[in-house]
């Protein structure tokens, strides 16, 4: 009874809360369909107050009430939001399928859009980003106009036609509303973003929002310098495109052709073409970032309020960040698969919370000490095993040059010489979908190709582990579940045992959950049957083998690196995306801290805000006290949750060191001294037993599998969750699409499938 009354105060708590992030959201968009401008008047600043903490009226007092405050109500309410939609889901029974929401963000309306696979759901963001952005343009711009014809225009310069000075006021109004997606933009890029967190977009899906904000930002402040260039070399005024103006409001010109160009080659050398051939260079030009935020602010420097706060989260993320990936850790093994593909293992204490969805940011120093890469787990979370799997293919520069070190110490004699890397690695993550949305099914369909099965592999693994320790008695988990995948050779089915059924739960089929496996080997080339002669009869007929008969008859060899060490360094807990409670505390600090700052350098530093203080001077104002206060306020939470996060890690390593004494090690290993080992493993008989069917030298008929599909789950909600190439993600949205109602519930002859992208979108 005091559960139940608990868990409807935390609803309501729940609902209360996001009924205010709502208000404040609207008031944030409201700004843009009614600000003042053109009608700004500068006389309404207090004259007779020569220094104020915060400014509340004129230019900045609108900015500062109606896009600064909501942020922040927004950023500290998010995180109320996350920990009681936390408590709710504890014990509350996950509905089968999902709502209004989930039908259009699952719906993939237009599949081959130069943007990619879009849902419903964002085509309506873009279309209403699109008409807050044009409509405060064109009102504007319509206002001025009509000021202008009126002869009631504020202008100062030399006397120009009606025409040109049309242009002026456009290119300026072009500028205003590219603080929005400028603004938006370092939302994305927080890794533990409460934003993200609140709404339930994943890191490596919002990765494509930054893209998308960026591009646009980059549009419209190249047609606002593009319109001023034209305006000033036409007007005579070619001298005020390297001006730098140094007070007031006036906008420093020079500074504004800077960041232009800045953003302009951070843009370019992110486009595909660069960044997949020269990964560092693009890594590297993309700090720039920096650069084009300060000299944005020197430009104009009164309108920070409009973004202060998201760049304030993002600093405090990447703070974060840089606490958690200072610790180096251990790789407790590396096994060298016979695809070619590596699988890490790396250490991580039971502080550390993930889902089966859960991505990685690692860095190897010793193979680059710049490149950091992103990888999807290839186990679900345990507690009995403390390790995050993942598993990398040597595709691109840097895995190849990973791949050769893991080669080079696998093949060596002398273990302790063999050493790759050291075994060392940092750490950042993990990012995660919160909800696990894939176990509100009651029938999952997993598509994967190559080496992008390793989170479905993980999915895989989850289901069977919550069935296994009784979850689905309180909650819908998923009773069906099959597996599609592509693979180009033979060798890469070793994949799938690293997920082997039988060893964590021998008896997953008395569980009732039914599992099924459809394996396609895609090459047509009989060369690449050789170690395999016995497949090449079924080459191209697109007739079944039985897959438990086929692993069972083949043997793949594994070379193995273990870490010997008895004390082993964990992934530290200290995540953006981890203790809501922990990352709350230092975000609001942060944000108080700066505030009481800037306050204070109003009062005492700028005192007059239409003074002649100088632009720069009054952005190294902003920027200083926006770095004291993630440091100085925030900065000593996060040192103290460190400490604590590590005495506990401490506690866990002399656990571990413990246990590992007291096992009697073979005489092989109690004699040697060596700090690594080099481990053969032959596998043989040891291979996947899950139950499916392996088809040679064809791909799968998509149309004819959803065809099927669609029979078989009538009058159901069908989760399809796709990682794998763009041609197959975008084949499985097109059937998704043809076999579904768009919000029309499911009846008794039809079938919905919502369709999951889980694959990094980068």
């Amino acid at each position: 009874m005091t559960h139940s009354i608990y868990r409807r105060l935390a609803v309501v708590a729940k609902r209360s809360t996001e009924v205010v992030i709502a208000v404040a959201c609207i008031t944030w968009v409201m700004y843009w369909f009614f600000s003042p401008e053109p009608e700004f008047n500068e006389d309404d600043l207090s004259k007779h107050i020569s220094s104020r903490f915060f400014p509340t009226d004129g230019r900045e007092g609108y900015a500062l009430i109606y896009q600064t405050v909501p942020w922040v109500v927004v950023a500290a309410l998010s995180f109320l939001v996350i920990e009681l939609r936390s408590i709710i889901r504890r014990n509350e029974r996950l509905s089968k399928g999902g709502g209004i929401f989930s039908r259009l963000s699952t719906y993939p309306l237009w599949v081959h859009s130069p943007l990619g696979i879009l849902t419903a759901s964002d085509i309506l963001l873009i279309i209403g980003f699109l008409f807050v952005v044009m409509y405060h343009l064109g009102r504007t711009s319509y206002l001025s106009f009509k000021q202008i014809e009126a002869g009631t225009a504020q202008f100062y310069g030399p006397v120009v036609s009606k025409g040109w000075l049309k242009l002026d006021y456009v290119a300026y109004y072009l500028g205003s509303i590219s603080v929005i997606p400028f603004a938006m933009l370092w939302i994305p890029v927080s890794r533990g973003s409460p934003f993200l967190r609140l709404i339930g977009v994943p890191f490596e899906h919002a990765v494509r929002y930054h893209i998308w904000l960026s591009v646009i930002t980059i549009i419209l402040v190249s047609l606002h310098s593009i319109g001023f260039i034209v305006f000033y070399m036409r007007t005579g005024q070619t001298n005020q495109i390297t001006s730098w103006e140094s007070g007031g409001y006036e906008s420093a010109i020079l500074a504004g052709l800077v960041a232009w160009i800045v953003g302009l080659v951070i843009l370019i050398t992110s486009l595909p073409f660069f960044r997949r051939r020269w990964y560092e260079f693009f890594f590297t030009v993309h700090h720039l970032y920096a650069v084009f935020a300060l000299f944005w602010t020197y430009h104009a420097v009164w309108n920070h309020h409009y973004y202060i706060v998201p760049i304030l989260l993002f600093c405090v993320d990447r703070f974060l960040r840089f606490l958690q990936s200072h610790k180096l850790v251990d790789v407790r093994s590396v096994r060298m698969l016979e695809s070619g593909a590596v699988e890490l293992r790396l250490p991580r204490s039971n502080t550390v919370t993930d889902k089966a969805l859960s991505t990685w940011c690692i860095q190897f120093p010793s193979v680059s000490k710049i490149q950091w890469h992103f990888f999807s787990a290839a186990s679900a979370h345990n507690k009995d095993s403390g390790d995050v799997a993942i598993i990398i293919k040597p595709v691109g520069g840097w895995t190849k040059r990973l791949h050769k070190r893991l080669l080079d110490a696998s093949t060596s004699n002398n273990g302790s010489s063999g050493c790759p890397f050291s075994f060392k690695a940092r750490v950042e993550g993990p990012y995660y979908d919160e909800s696990n949305f894939y176990l509100r099914y009651e029938s999952v369909i997993l598509v994967g190709g190559g080496i992008g099965v390793t989170p479905l592999l993980a999915i895989l693994q989850d289901i069977i582990q919550q069935r296994a320790r009784g979850t689905h008695e309180n909650m819908n988990i998923p009773t069906y579940v099959e597996l599609y995948y592509c693979v180009r050779t033979p060798q890469e089915l070793c994949v799938l045992d690293q997920i082997e059924p039988k060893h964590f739960v021998p008896t997953y089929k008395s569980l009732g959950l039914q599992i099924k496996v459809h394996a396609y080997i895609t090459s047509e080339t009989g060369d690449m049957y050789e170690a395999v002669p016995e497949l090449l009869k079924n080459l191209g007929t697109n007739e079944p083998i039985d897959l438990s008969e086929y692993r069972s008859s083949t043997c793949w060899t594994s070379h193995t690196l273990t870490n010997k060490k008895t004390a082993i360094s964990n992934i530290s807990n200290l995540s953006a995306a981890s203790s809501s409670v922990s990352v709350a505390s230092i975000t609001i600090f942060s944000m108080l801290g700066y505030f009481l700052l800037s306050g204070l350098a109003n009062v005492y530093i700028l005192k007059d805000p239409t003074g002649n203080f100088s632009n720069y001077s009054h952005a190294h104002v902003i920027v200083t006290c926006l770095i004291l206060g993630t440091l100085g306020f925030g900065g000593p939470l996060a040192f103290i949750w460190h400490l604590v996060l590590n005495r506990k890690d401490r506690g866990t390593t002399r656990t571990q060191a413990m246990q590992s004494n007291s096992v009697s090690m073979p005489p092989k290993f109690e004699e040697a001294e060596q700090f690594y080992q080099n481990e053969r493993n032959l596998e043989g008989g040891e291979h996947c037993t899950w139950d499916g069917d392996l088809r040679i030298g064809c791909r799968p008929d998509w149309h004819g599998v959803f065809k099927n599909l669609r029979q078989s789950h009538r009058g159901k909600v069908v989760g399809v969750l796709v990682s794998g190439a763009k041609g197959m993600q975008e084949d499985v949205a097109s059937e998704c699409r043809r076999h579904s109602r768009f919000l029309l519930p499911a009846d008794e002859n039809s079938v919905i499938f919502e369709h999951h992208a889980v694959s990094f979108s980068f």
